[in-house]
């Protein structure tokens, strides 16, 4: 839970600042941001304001870095996590490296029936794909939440694949 709320707090935090003047960005405190309940879950009420004052400043000048850390399995969004990663020939902007995992591994949200395509895929995680080739997997017996993987392809395409077959499907976020 802390290592989440770590990474999610620079999210929220420039999220919401990201493109406020400077002065109004100061006066932004991260109670505000996080809500009352989440900010003494997360322990924050027992800074000092000169302490909290210091932690806002440091997350405003390193939450991009911070956000890039967060897992593309972790986004709720496929979008989100297409983003991330948007493949080997895509555009991409110059920027420091960082390392990451590209492949988002989650499990399909209950009963898994196989694929055609236009099938639309929701994972735990929240993510949604929609097949959009001609692949197609019919398994002999439906599963239940079996571990899907959804790696980055050429040109900005994303293959999904089941844990145990291999057929892969090409999917875009549908989310």
């Amino acid at each position: 839970m802390k290592a989440y709320l770590f990474l999610l707090l620079p999210t929220l935090f420039l999220s919401s600042v990201g493109m406020a003047p400077l002065h109004a960005q100061q006066a932004v405190s991260l109670q505000q941001q996080m809500g009352k309940a989440e900010f003494d879950r997360a322990g924050l009420n027992k800074l000092s304001p000169t302490e909290l004052q210091h932690l806002q400043q440091w997350l405003a000048l390193h939450a991009s870095d911070l956000a890039a850390t967060i897992p593309a399995s972790e986004e709720t969004s496929a979008t989100a996590a297409a983003a991330k990663s948007p493949g080997p020939f895509a555009h991409k902007p110059k920027a420091a490296k960082v390392k990451r995992n590209d492949t988002i591994t989650s499990r399909i949200a209950g009963e898994f029936h196989g694929w055609q395509h236009g099938t639309t895929l929701t994972l735990q995680n929240g993510q949604r794909w929609r097949v959009k080739d001609d692949s197609s997997l019919t398994v002999p017996e439906s599963l239940t939440s079996p571990v899907v993987f959804v790696k980055p392809g050429f040109l900005g395409s994303w293959l999904l694949r089941v844990q145990g077959y291999n057929t892969s499907a090409r999917v875009e976020p549908a989310n």
